[in-house]
């Protein structure tokens, strides 16, 4: 049986000439309300600068992706969801998804398996999608999913972008599969098994955190540029702007002193959060070293911002990076203080009693960070994607 063509309007968005728009979400489980709050901010200022009081973010930004947390909202927002409607979402999430299991083996029960079970996270993104295809003509923007696929050791980037090397291949794949698949974080969920991958073969995926890729920005960046994601969109600071945003920030550095008394699993899990966090942080150095940034950070005091260092003659892109931080300083700064152990709240995946906390840290961190000023008129949308 003959495959229907990818979706027309999606096809001639991609493929329009102009400038292009992407939009990139990290991980961070329940800590995408920090995301959200953001997001709102931003869908506030474009809703101003159009005239357009109903435009979704899905109206401005060509192609938007992410993992884990940002997965998932970012596939809401290319469904053309308004963020409120993303952050109803989310309290639903915290009120259902993360309730640790009931088991005989009481904390036991975390040596031998996930601390929650799946179950209602499948339940809520299949009541809002149902069984909708990454095909499915219901996507207003391009979406890209990032997993890790456990059983090959590799980084997959699941998209809709009709012409990538493995559309034909990816495109019957559900998509609360893809999004539990991105987002089946090691010890807090089982791993997402998928009978077909393409061609009959099976695949088991984790959370596309566990990879270098927890801060998808680069990534995205490739995706739109690289010649086997299908896009080959042009380079250029008027041509392609990347908004990175995310979900909080901090140091993991241990002090000296707890250091010494470190064991086996502590060093793991210790080592685990500051690879992370060193892997998202050489895509930001990467990224501002090889574009035009208003948001530039001095991203230590040797390099300092990047603003006088640059990779290429010209700048590759436009990119913005939003994120707050979450320490007792930067918290006090909006209002927020924090103890020590309010703070290991704040930054847990799960921290299902922290939601309107994280949402007033995500609102005020926008109110602060995000200026209608970051954005070049050049990528305002000229009505093709109304």
């Amino acid at each position: 049986m003959t495959a229907p063509p990818p979706p027309a309007h999606l096809v001639r968005r991609l493929s329009a000439p102009g400038p292009k728009r992407i939009l990139s979400l990290d991980g961070g489980g329940i800590r995408g309300l920090i995301t959200l709050g953001y997001l709102q901010r931003l869908e506030t200022v474009l809703r101003e600068r159009t005239g357009r009081p109903d435009l979704v973010l899905s109206d401005y930004f060509d192609l938007m992706g992410g993992t884990s947390t940002g997965a998932l909202i970012a596939a809401s927002l290319a469904l053309g969801w308004p963020v409120e409607k993303v952050v109803g979402l989310y309290r639903t999430l915290a009120s259902d998804v993360f309730r640790p299991r009931r088991s005989l083996l009481g904390p036991l029960a975390r040596l031998v398996g996930s601390k929650f079970d799946e179950r209602p996270l499948e339940h809520a993104i299949r009541t809002e999608i149902g069984e909708m295809r990454l095909d499915d003509e219901g996507f207003r923007s391009g979406l890209v999913v990032v997993a890790k696929r456990a059983d090959t050791a590799s980084v997959w980037q699941l998209t809709n972008v009709p012409g990538h090397r493995f559309y034909e291949m990816n495109r019957h794949l559900r998509i609360w599969e893809v999004l539990r698949a991105s987002s089946a974080a090691p010890t807090y969920f089982d791993p997402q098994r998928m009978a077909d991958v393409g061609a009959g073969e099976s695949a088991v995926f984790v959370d596309g955190s566990v990879s270098m890729h927890s801060n998808p920005a680069l990534q995205m960046f490739m995706v739109a540029c690289l010649d086997g994601f299908g896009l080959r969109w042009t380079p250029g600071a008027d041509r392609i702007l990347l908004c990175s945003v995310g979900t909080g920030a901090y140091n993991a550095a241990p002090s000296s002193e707890s250091i010494r008394g470190y064991r086996q699993v502590q060093w793991l899990g210790q080592l685990m959060v500051q690879l992370l966090q060193e892997a998202s942080e050489l895509g930001e150095t990467l990224l501002q070293w090889m574009s035009h940034s208003p948001t530039a950070r001095a991203i230590d005091l040797q390099i300092g911002d990047l603003q006088t260092d640059r990779l290429t003659p010209e700048p590759l892109l436009t990119y913005l990076r939003y994120d707050v931080r979450l320490t007792h300083e930067a918290l006090e700064a909006l209002g927020e203080s924090a103890e020590p152990a309010e703070l290991d709240r704040l930054r847990a995946l799960d921290g299902a009693d922290q939601v309107d906390r994280l949402e007033r840290i995500g609102v005020a961190a926008a109110e602060a960070q995000l200026h209608e000023s970051h954005w070049p008129r050049v990528f305002d949308p000229t009505g093709e994607a109304s």
